[in-house]
């Protein structure tokens, strides 16, 4: 069995989109504690420029959903307009307000990235956008993940703690 968020206590930390989409959707009481202890200073917390593509698209779906129940993206894909125009300014704001967080480094993903992606990709068997994740903790030494995301698994140098 992993290791729960809860029981996470180093001093810096990578978070997988599921972390701020937890927070942003309220999914996890643990997951707001863990960020107050983020902006307290108890600890840094790293992701990249990445999460925050994923998180808008996943929070896009999610609004979608939450407004008109019915499957998001085939909404999405018959009225793109209708919906960004409709749910973008609160996912932007949102985004926003989690990138001014104190202790919250959003790093960018460098052309160097692109070397770790193709050997992490072919060394342990992951998909190109967790590569990029891996190669951007691998680039400021956090070797610790919080995400459900069991395929980290198989990079035996970091450690991942779960919801």
């Amino acid at each position: 069995m992993e290791p729960t968020l809860t029981s996470f206590n180093g001093t810096s930390i990578y978070l997988d989109t599921m972390l701020p989409y937890a927070l942003l959707r309220s999914i996890d009481p643990n997951v707001k504690q863990f960020f107050e202890q983020i902006k307290a200073g108890k600890w840094i917390a790293y992701t990249a420029v990445l999460t925050f593509d994923e998180l808008a698209y996943r929070l896009l779906l999610a609004l979608i959903k939450d407004r008109y129940g019915s499957s998001p993206l085939d909404l999405l894909r018959a009225d793109e307009a209708k919906y960004l125009a409709e749910f973008a300014p609160q996912i932007v704001t949102e985004l926003e307000r989690l990138r001014q967080l104190p202790n919250f480094v959003v790093l960018d993903v460098l052309t160097s990235d692109l070397t770790i992606m193709g050997e992490a990709m072919v060394r342990f068997h992951l998909r190109p956008r967790d590569a990029l994740h891996y190669a951007a903790m691998l680039r400021v030494g956090c070797l610790e993940i919080a995400s459900n995301d069991p395929h980290f698994d198989r990079i035996p140098t970091i450690k991942r703690y779960a919801l």
